[in-house]
């Protein structure tokens, strides 16, 4: 058991890896938006007309995506006030009570994204831009994000079942 803990722990730190992957992509594509708006404001006078809408949609990958990484690499804000006295299986213990209150939470709100998303799919909502962009797509890549990020706390309640001593 002990093993597919594990390798379970890897399977979900490689899993958020490659999410906070497509967030720097995310990143990248949203400074190469703005680029592209002040060179054709600058040179040309004229804009996307869209670049408000698409940094907001890049801002939001960048977030979810990411957050399952910043989970995993331990730089999300924590009050450890409580955490820092404990060692062995009682913080063992504690990280999972923590992680299973967070991933209730964040599988309720998962939950009601995917019923929105599957909503604006099979209406057909779109944005009201120029571009008239499906909205399932940019809320797609949330509930991908949120996904990957409740992934990520079944991968923290096994990592402190799998190696209680190493929390410190």
């Amino acid at each position: 058991m002990p093993r597919l803990l594990g390798l379970y722990v890897r399977f979900t730190s490689r899993l958020s890896d490659v999410a906070a992957h497509f967030a720097m992509l995310a990143i990248v594509l949203m400074a190469g938006h703005i680029l592209l708006e002040i060179i054709l404001r600058a040179v040309w006078a004229t804009s996307t007309f869209v670049m408000d809408e698409f940094v907001g949609y890049e801002v939001a990958a960048m977030t979810f995506l990411g957050l399952g990484a910043a989970l995993d690499d331990k730089v999300l804000l924590r009050v450890n006030i409580l955490l820092l006295p404990l060692n062995g299986w009682v913080r063992a213990m504690a990280e999972v009570l923590n992680a299973i209150v967070a991933l209730a939470v964040f599988a309720f709100v998962t939950f009601y994204l995917i019923r929105q998303l599957v909503r604006s799919y099979e209406r057909g909502t779109t944005s009201i831009s120029i571009l008239e962009v499906p909205l399932w797509l940019p809320q797609g890549l949330v509930v991908i994000g949120l996904l990957v990020f409740c992934i990520q706390l079944t991968g923290l309640i096994a990592q402190a079942l799998h190696v209680p001593k190493e929390i410190e």
